[in-house]
């Protein structure tokens, strides 16, 4: 009988062990690859009530925009443990010098949702100036590798006419419909709903405007 016990407990424990083996980000089934270029790889996790993802490996700097309010439990491979609270229409960004290998558990009682963007390195010459924000623009974080703003457009509410100097990507935070004006073409109306992302090269013009009946948040994201 004790032999049985101890031959269960260890068959548990290998078997725990190879189950968190760790993974690359990519092949964590949470992180659904969305998008993807030389630049960057959009990530939208979903990750229920209860849920743990498994343990897997980052190895570039990355960004976060949070798209619901949750609680959250971040556990690295060999380290420590922490239980954070998450709001919606937050941006994080991460530097990584080495790899990190973590799972993320969601311990409250709603869906956690974040589209994480791994910006992957940049080997090309150092791009100009970031051109100034516009009104309807807010800056949320900026350092060497990239510059967020926000934007909110209550119903009927407009940006004006802008360049993205550099190349990058819109994130909705929230459902709404724009009118986006682009010089020399049609003006077409674009539904989002939260997660949607629209990539963009350098030197776009556009303006937004809400032509939906609720407001209307995104964050813009320019990578240098």
């Amino acid at each position: 009988m004790k032999f049985l016990i101890w031959l269960v407990l260890s068959l548990s424990f290998f078997a725990s062990a190879a189950a968190q083996s760790p993974v690359a980000v990519e092949k964590e089934p949470r992180h659904r690859l969305r998008f993807s270029n030389q630049y960057v790889r959009v990530f939208d996790v979903l990750i229920p009530p209860g849920d743990t993802t498994l343990f897997h490996t980052h190895v570039h700097d990355g960004m976060g925009v949070r798209l619901s309010d949750a609680r959250i439990r971040e556990d690295v491979l060999g380290g420590a443990s922490e239980d954070a609270p998450v709001k919606r229409g937050e941006v994080s960004f991460s530097y990584r010098p080495s790899p990190l290998t973590h799972s993320v558990g969601n311990i409250g009682s709603t869906p956690f949702r974040i589209i994480f963007i791994e910006v992957l390195p940049n080997e090309g010459p150092a791009p100009g100036a970031s051109l100034a924000l516009v009104a309807g623009q807010t800056l949320v974080l900026e350092n060497e590798r990239v510059r967020v703003s926000r934007v909110v457009l209550n119903p009927g509410q407009s940006i004006e006419m802008h360049e993205h100097a550099h190349r990058g990507l819109a994130v909705a935070v929230s459902d709404g419909r724009i009118a986006v004006e682009v010089p020399g073409e049609k003006v077409r109306t674009v539904k989002f709903k939260p997660g949607d992302t629209r990539w963009h090269e350098g030197g776009m013009k556009h303006a937004w405007r809400n032509a939906g009946a609720v407001l209307f948040e995104a964050v813009e994201i320019e990578l240098k």
